[in-house]
């Protein structure tokens, strides 16, 4: 069982799912929208129903086929692949070519006409009441650089560079900040969004990429960089969340360097630091889908998410109050679907779902679902690693057993697997050691005495029954998998 302690990407088996490249992925087939641009209005629910008559469809509209795949490298699975029973209206024409090639200039623009013409009055697009000042809002409508999907990394981290001069290029002009004040965020932004494995943000890319395939569409250069724009848009949420979690459990290093909350001149500034950067979230979707139907979902689905992780960063943070008592097996796991799963494994698919024209329930639901459950084991693995795996495996230093964290070992530790002596020794000793103690090792070794390496791996088995017990739910609904 040692050698589970020095890896990172999930074990729930190839064996048990198709695996596919890159970080995870969902192919959903959308129900309504066979558009090939993914500009602009998509149609109703009704609408979208004629158009299925119309073309022979059957009852079912398109179909969605879902099909859930394990993890590859890194830290996230392989995702989903979901699709109804009945035709699909696929494009005959595809494209086998490395490069996605599309539009090929950028350009920025500002909205100002449409708000002194006092032509908007269905909430989209430039809204008089912040069109101020001048050169505000700004929206990027096209795109300079070709995507390349041979060497998606890299085409990812060049759309986050542009992303990070559009934000900071408006400060000094729309926000009126000195020079001081625009190095101060540019760093921010450079020390907690960029690097990193990336993986909630590729996962959009690889998802829309999928999707749009499995419609009959091939994505545009556009399509690309809007995609990744979104991927942004969450490694922007996970930066801010870490920002924030980091100080609040008095962490030491993040991804090999030192916390940005502890660099000498940082200190308190992070509460501004993280709010700023949560708030770039939102920007970032603005500039880029402010003029599209879609945006008031989007903007909806990232409000909704950022509320659920909040709940579970309270769930998680109010520990230090609770009794050990009350640290069980059914607070981790709401714990952790809250403040893990949701973002980090259902967002990044959701967004790729409805910018591709998803708008099926079922869809999102099965889904849901499946993504859910893969967050939970994800996040147990985390805790699993926090204590057994070393700062350069895991990229930080482990500090659950200092912090009282409700974590997966200490919860079965103490209320399932515990003996009285090593009861004894957590009630006096869990959340109240330093890290790197005696205390903290000696709690380590309590961990492995009580066989928590062997039930670990039998929870990983349990998981992989659990996903074949989900295989028979999606085709109870109709849907193969």
């Amino acid at each position: 069982m040692s050698h589970r302690s020095e890896v990172t990407n999930f074990s729930i088996a190839a064996s048990t799912f198709t695996t596919f490249t890159g970080a995870a992925l969902a192919w959903v087939t959308p129900q309504v929208s066979t558009t090939p641009q993914l500009r602009g209005k998509y149609p109703s629910s009704s609408s979208a129903a004629r158009s299925a008559n119309s073309q022979g469809s059957n009852a079912h509209g398109s179909s969605t086929r879902l099909l859930v795949a394990s993890a590859g490298a890194a830290v996230l699975t392989k995702g989903f692949l979901a699709r109804r029973h009945g035709a699909c209206g696929k494009q005959s024409q595809r494209s086998s070519g490395r490069l996605a090639r599309g539009n090929s200039a950028t350009k920025t623009r500002t909205a100002e006409a449409v708000v002194a013409n006092g032509t908007s009055t269905t909430g989209l697009g430039a809204n008089p009441a912040t069109s101020w000042p001048k050169g505000k809002p700004s929206y990027t409508t096209e795109y300079p650089e070709e995507y390349d999907l041979a060497d998606p990394k890299a085409s990812f981290e060049k759309v986050g560079r542009m992303i990070l001069k559009e934000m900071v290029g408006e400060l000094p002009g729309l926000y009126e900040l000195p020079p001081k004040e625009v190095s101060w965020v540019e760093r921010s932004l450079e020390y907690n969004t960029q690097g990193g494995k990336m993986n909630r943000g590729l996962i959009v890319v690889e998802t829309g990429v999928a999707l749009m395939k499995h419609q009959g569409r091939e994505p545009s250069n556009a399509d690309l960089h809007r995609f990744a724009v979104l991927g942004w848009a969450v490694e922007y949420l996970q930066a801010c969340m870490l920002m924030a979690d980091d100080m609040m459990d008095g962490s030491v290093t993040r991804r090999g360097n030192p916390c940005w909350y502890r660099l000498p001149e940082v200190g308190l500034l992070n509460t501004n630091d993280f709010l700023m950067v949560e708030m770039y979230v939102y920007k970032i979707v603005k500039r880029h889908f402010g003029q599209e139907e879609i945006f008031p979902w989007l903007i909806d689905l990232l409000l909704e998410t950022t509320f659920q992780t909040e709940c579970g960063q309270l769930l998680d943070s109010i520990c230090a109050n609770c009794e050990l008592e009350e640290l069980t097996t059914e607070r981790w796991t709401l714990i952790v679907k809250y403040k893990t799963a949701f973002y980090s494994f259902y967002l990044p698919v959701a967004l790729a779902m409805l910018v591709t024209g998803c708008r099926d329930r079922t869809a999102f639901d099965t889904a849901r679902e499946a993504l859910l459950e893969m967050g939970i084991y994800f996040q147990a693995q985390d805790d699993y690693l926090d204590a057994f795996a070393s700062p350069e495996v895991l990229g930080k230093v482990g500090t659950d057993i200092q912090d009282k964290k409700c974590s997966w070992l200490f919860a079965h530790a103490y209320h399932e697997q515990s003996t009285p002596e090593a009861k004894s020794y957590l009630d006096k000793h869990y959340g109240a050691c330093e890290v790197g103690s005696e205390e903290e090792e000696k709690i380590k070794e309590i961990y492995k005495e009580l066989g928590l390496q062997e039930l670990f791996a039998k929870y990983e088995a349990d998981i992989q029954d659990k996903l074949q017990d989900f295989k028979a739910k999606v085709k109870d609904a109709d849907l193969p998998w």
